[in-house]
């Protein structure tokens, strides 16, 4: 019986032994293997969810200036990414022909220039001349944007060759100034966009 007696206040001991131990080092955060899932669960979620709000406001880039209508009317955006189209059917928001003085860079050297038709495509055409020499004899403007190389500074005029009905209607952007312009021209008429160094 002593043995008996002498066994379980050993065993007892054992226990207080291993109690104190976990005393001594305390678990930081209990079941923590548990919580590792939600989190990781929760984490994948906020990030799709970053992703899917990006992707829906950067569908409604004309928010931040207004609606389509308004971002053309005002001539120039800096919200409109290229090749954009606001309008599906052929409208121009009732603008008229405009001259334009362009800052890009901040030396000279080369800027790039891009061009497309802002409305529905119906292969209007026009001509780019940069310094009075010819840089684009006739180009077929579409939604795709077609870029050019302009040096800085320089005076770019964008003629209108043929019309096929609704107006000729295009978009300018100079990636270097993230700004779009839009602008209309006539047939046999032409804008101009005086390009220069900050």
């Amino acid at each position: 019986m002593q043995k008996r007696v002498k066994e379980d206040s050993v065993n007892n001991l054992d226990n207080l032994t291993e109690f104190d131990e976990e005393e001594q080092h305390p678990e930081v955060i209990y079941h923590e293997h548990s919580h590792r899932k939600p989190v990781l669960f929760g984490a994948i979620l906020a990030v799709l969810l970053a992703i899917g709000l990006s992707m829906i406001l950067g569908s409604l880039s004309y928010t931040s200036e207004g609606s389509a209508k308004e971002v053309v009317a005002n001539r120039i955006s800096k919200s409109t990414m290229a090749g954009e189209t606001p309008f599906t059917g052929e409208t121009n928001a009732g603008i008229t022909a405009m001259d334009f003085e362009v800052t890009v860079g901040d030396s000279g050297g080369d800027a790039k220039m891009l061009i497309w038709d802002f409305n529905s495509e119906d292969s209007d055409e026009v001509q780019i001349l940069v310094n009075g020499q010819m840089l684009k004899e006739k180009l077929i403007l579409a939604n795709n944007p077609a870029a050019f190389s302009i040096p800085v500074p320089s005076t770019v005029t964008i003629k209108g060759l043929k019309d096929n009905g609704g107006g000729i209607s295009y978009a300018v952007k100079f990636p270097n100034d993230k700004i779009t312009y839009y602008n209309v021209v006539s047939v046999k008429a032409g804008n101009t966009y005086t390009v220069k160094p900050l």
